[in-house]
Formats: C-alpha cells, sequence, structure tokens
C-alpha cells in the first residue's frame, strides 16, 4: 500500500530532517515508527500526507509510493483521495465547532446518507464522542479531543491510516483505552495502521514491524519480535535490563547503533 524509497527532506532549503528513509506498510499491515524528539517522525508524517510545503519543507530526493503510484510531489488533496489520511500531531480539529459539526466537516463530499452512517461507525467506537456530541471540540478533554481527530479520520474511511503522536499529553489509561481502540478498528476494518509514537510501550503492542528513526535515518527495522529481542532498542525506549547507570549505557547504545 505505501513504499518509501530512500526519502529525503529539508526545510527552508538547508535544514536536513529525513536522510534516506526508506519504509514499506503492506495492506492490512500495521507498522509503528519510533523515535525520540527530533528524530524525523513528523516531517516523515508531513511528507507521506503531501504536506511539507504548508511547513516550509519539501522532499529534495527520494520517492513515495502509495498503491502503486508515485505521490511523491503530489499536494495533500490527491494524496487523500489515492486513500490515505493522516492524523496530525497536536489534535488538530475545529474547536468553535461541535462534535457532529467536525465530523460533518470531514465528510463534506459524502452524500447525506453515507455521511450519517459513518458518523454513527464512529460513535459505535467512540461512545464518549456520542455523549458529547453536541459539545464545541474546545470544551472537551485531551483524550475526547484525540477520539475526535480520529474520528474524523474515520469518516474518510482511509486505506491507510497515518497516526502521529495519539499518546502524546494523555494520562497511561487513557492511551490505554485508545490503543485498545485503533487496534480493534485495525483488525475489523483492515486498514493499513502506520503509527508515529514516542510511546513505544503501547506501540510496539499493535504494530507487527517496528522502525526506528534517529537524526532523520532509520537506525532499525524488523519484526515487533526482533525489535523486543534487540537489546538497543528495548534499553533505549523500553529502559529494559538497563541497571544502575540506565543514562550512560543509553548514550553508549545511541552511538553504537547508529
Amino acid at each position: 500500500m505505501l513504499k518509501v524509497e530512500n526519502l529525503k527532506a529539508l526545510y527552508r532549503g538547508v535544514i536536513l530532517a529525513l536522510d534516506g528513509v526508506s519504509l514499506e506498510l503492506a495492506r492490512g499491515e500495521a507498522v509503528a515508527v519510533l523515535g525520540p524528539n527530533g528524530a524525523g517522525k513528523s516531517t516523515l508524517v508531513r511528507a507521506l500526507a503531501g504536506l511539507l510545503p504548508s511547513y516550509e519543507g519539501r522532499v529534495s530526493d527520494g520517492r513515495i509510493e502509495l498503491g502503486g503510484r508515485d505521490v511523491t510531489a503530489a499536494g495533500a488533496l490527491a494524496v487523500h483521495r489515492q486513500g490515505l489520511t493522516a492524523v496530525l500531531e497536536g489534535r488538530p480539529i475545529f474547536r468553535y465547532l461541535t462534535v457532529r459539526e467536525n465530523l460533518r466537516a470531514a465528510g463534506h463530499r459524502l452524500p447525506a446518507g453515507e455521511l450519517a452512517a459513518r458518523m454513527d461507525e464512529v460513535f459505535h467506537w467512540f461512545p464518549r464522542l456520542a455523549e458529547r456530541s453536541h459539545e464545541q471540540g474546545g470544551y472537551l478533554s485531551g483524550g475526547e479531543q484525540q477520539m475526535l481527530v480520529l474520528g474524523m479520520a474515520l469518516i474518510t474511511d482511509p486505506k491507510v491510516l497515518v497516526v502521529d503522536e495519539p499518546s502524546l499529553g494523555l494520562a497511561p489509561l487513557l492511551v490505554e483505552e485508545l490503543f485498545e481502540v485503533l487496534a480493534r478498528m485495525h483488525r475489523e476494518k483492515g486498514m493499513a495502521l502506520l503509527l508515529v509514537e514516542q510511546n513505544a510501550r503501547a506501540a510496539m503492542k499493535l504494530a507487527h514491524r517496528v522502525y526506528v528513526l534517529e537524526h532523520g535515518r532509520v537506525v532499525f527495522e524488523g519484526e515487533r519480535e526482533a525489535a523486543e529481542r534487540d537489546a538497543d532498542v528495548m534499553e533505549f525506549y523500553l529502559g529494559a535490563g538497563a541497571g544502575g547507570f540506565l543514562g550512560a549505557k543509553r548514550y553508549r547504545r545511541r552511538k553504537r547503533w547508529i
């Protein structure tokens, strides 16, 4: 469904944010992209969604294929029409519109009957949104806003769903609830899911395969089980087996695996 080859991306013509990233996402697969702040994760999402120009960025080299078609230079609308929907970091909703109005805005191109059916589906996945359907988006909690932005993405019925940092700023119980719903949606709807996260523990429970980004490059690629066996991944992201000198060990591992 999605193939990225040797992707390089610049901001303002000089700041290199992605330095030869390659990855693949098969039909119906769930893939996690992990990495610390500044690794290039959000830049990757913007590039996939055709949004880099909106952030004074551009793809300088490489190729993005979606469903076998080259969308490297395609705009956001063209990418969306090919079946990719991206949920950006920061919970971008219309804060002065109600929950229902936000969902209608996301599906404004749909016939009325189809839009109503998809809204019912969103309320099935997120019952809390149904309870607050007439509340303005800005009055929702952070977790409810994240549910709403995911619901807006589901209204578009994506073939490929890219989600950037869905756990950011949420309490652990809400993160667990949100990822359970994402896992169920992925299984039951059969869509390809690219999950871009810092919360490695939550992401790896859901993903079939894992990529790790650092400094705009892929430093690890493999099946989830391989990631769980890899001492570098486990120690740096999950703190497993680190002992009393966690900071020093992390530093040595990062220097070694880059």
